[in-house]
Order: C-alpha cells, then structure tokens, then sequence
C-alpha cells in the first residue's frame, strides 16, 4: 500500500487509518460493475390509508424492492470489496475495483434522477454505503486523479440535493426520523472524505436535532408512532445516528454528548426494549414486529454498536453485540466487527 495519510477517509469511518503492502491489481479481480441506474422512481410501501406508515402493501412493497435490488447489489457487492481492504493480501486490489466501480457509476450519473418523494427517501441510505465503501478504500489505496475528481462532485452533489430536499420539501415526519437520520450519515460521510464543512456541520446539525428530540427515556418519538414495528424504525434510526456521532467525533469529541449525553439513552432504551419489547409496546399500543414472531433480530441491524462500543465502555452493549458477532452492514461500510478490531 502506498505510503499516504487520508484524514478524511479516515474521519468518514471514524478509524485510524490502516496501511497495507502494495500488490499487482489484476483485472479479473475486479468484477464488471452492476449497470448505474440514474433514475430511481418509487411508490410507497405503504397503504394509503395508514398515516402510521407501517402497514406494508405488499404489492407496493415487490415493486419497490425489484427496483432497489440492482441498486442494493451494487452497495452489496462494495461493501465485500470493502471487507476485502482488511486483508493484507487483496486490500490493493479490491480499493481499485472499488473506485473502478464508483468511478464508472459517477460518470454515468448513477442516482442523480430521484424527484419524488419516496426516491428521496430511500437514496441517503444508499448514498451512505456508498460513500463508507469509498471510505474503506481510500484507506489503502490512492485513486487517480480523474477517479477521485469524478467520484468526490459525484457524492457532493448527490448529497447536496439530500440536504435541499430535507431542508425543504420532505414530509414532518420523515425530516425528524430515521429518514433525516440516513441523511445525516451521508452528509457526515461524504464530507469527511471530501473536506467539505458545510456537509459535515449538517450532518452535525440532524444528528443534535434527532437526539435531543429524543423522550427522557431514550424513545425516539417519531419511531414510537409506526404501531407494531416502533423497535424496527428505532433500531433503524438508532444505527446512523451512531455511526454519525462516531464520524464527527475525530473534529468534534462532543458529538457523543450532546444534549447532556442524551445519546447513552437513546442506545440504552434500544437495547432493553430489544430484551423486553414490551416497553415499546406500552408506548405504540401495540405488540411489536418482535413480540409477534413477523420479525427476528438480525445482525446487520446492530452492527452500529460497533461504532459504539469503539467510544464507550457498555457491558449490556458489549454482551449483545457478542452473541450476533460478526456485525455487518452494506448501508455502514461492510463487516464493522472485524473493521473496529483491526482498528483498536
């Protein structure tokens, strides 16, 4: 690996940076990429009727997931590549196929048509896999010139039509939930890699805002509106929220501790309610996705207690995220778990 310091890169991931030996990159190594969509065109996954916004159509919801697979794969298969940069032995390849890869998306203008809403609200989350998959490589490799001037307007941009659309447009509740949360992440992300302030002081800004908003117990109030899959959308906004505060702490050590800690709360309430759902459902009205066997706690949905646990010292925390292990997540950068044990 070549012998460079990226404060940015490392700042997006909220790691030390990690160095490798060069190896020949090999052209097979690299898979052609999945073709770049440039226009996203979603309907709602949800009912009509339900301004819960969590009884699924499950019609709604096939289309919806058919026209975010390709997208999806694509984060999939960079957040592997990502994993990859862990290994001494295929960390130079994979960060090339990497910018390869986003490169080639950057030209096409991959993503850059998304007008309604609901394509809106689906794409920060995407735009933060992306940009930690970014993150990883740059940690092990340089990308050329053209690469990183095609890539970094790319992300900019993109985020910077996030930011517009939150500020101005999006829905009351989905500008102070898990929504706003992903957007946040992305923000952070995209200008820790890029130097750009004005991006990280925004995803500075929702994360305070999101967690201040916070009930004194640690329930995040939009979430605990979605009836039986409350848990779901906290863990779901609960996982940026983190991985923001991790990015900033680097230039902003008070990230974890604003609106006096109030954080800590929102992470603990999470995960009591994960062994008892039943203080969720006292606040929703009613049983949770979890309580009622539609839903089973995976792994990737708390992968950000990586991140967490890299900053705080939490027994309770430590012990869940022990007996999921390995925690792995596209939309945060890949395998967390091995990422954070290489780091520390």
């Amino acid at each position: 690996m070549t012998g460079f310091f990226l404060k940015y890169a490392a700042l997006a991931l909220g790691l030390s940076t990690c160095f490798f030996q060069t190896h020949v990159f090999a052209a097979d190594d690299c898979p052609a990429a999945t073709k770049p969509i440039v226009n996203i065109d979603l309907p709602s996954r949800y009912k009509d009727d339900d301004k819960s916004r969590s009884e699924i159509d499950e019609k709604l919801n096939a289309e919806v997931e058919k026209s975010l697979a390709p997208i999806d794969g694509f984060i999939r298969n960079l957040a592997d590549l990502a994993n990859k940069t862990l290994d001494e032995k295929k960390a130079s390849a994979a960060a090339k196929c990497i910018f390869r890869s986003l490169s080639g998306w950057a030209q096409a203008g991959a993503l850059t048509q998304a007008e309604t809403m609901n394509a809106h609200l689906a794409l920060s989350s995407r735009i933060a896999g992306i940009s930690a998959a970014y993150a990883r490589a740059l940690t092990v490799e340089k990308p050329s010139a053209t690469e990183t001037s095609s890539i970094q307007q790319w992300l900019v941009a993109l985020t910077q039509k996030q930011i517009v659309y939150f500020d101005t447009q999006a829905p009351p509740m989905a500008s102070r939930n898990n929504h706003r949360a992903w957007a946040g992440l992305a923000a952070a992300q995209v200008g820790a890699i890029t130097g750009q302030q004005n991006l990280l002081d925004w995803g500075a800004q929702t994360n305070e805002m999101l967690i201040c908003s916070a009930n004194p117990d640690g329930s995040l109030p939009e979430e605990m509106k979605r009836k039986d899959k409350a848990l779901h959308y906290q863990l779901h906004a609960v996982a940026p929220i983190v991985m923001t505060a991790r990015i900033l702490h680097s230039s902003k050590p008070d990230s974890l501790g604003v609106c006096d800690g109030k954080l800590d709360k929102i992470v603990d309430f999470t995960i009591a309610a994960l062994a008892n759902p039943e203080v969720v459902a006292d606040i929703a009205g009613t049983k949770q996705s979890f309580q009622t066997r539609k839903e089973k706690l995976k792994p990737f949905q708390i992968a950000w207690l990586e991140a967490y646990l890299s900053l705080r010292e939490d027994t309770v925390a430590l012990a869940l995220a022990k007996s999921y292990r390995p925690l792995a997540n596209s939309f945060l950068g890949g395998n967390l778990t091995r990422y954070y044990e290489l780091s520390n």
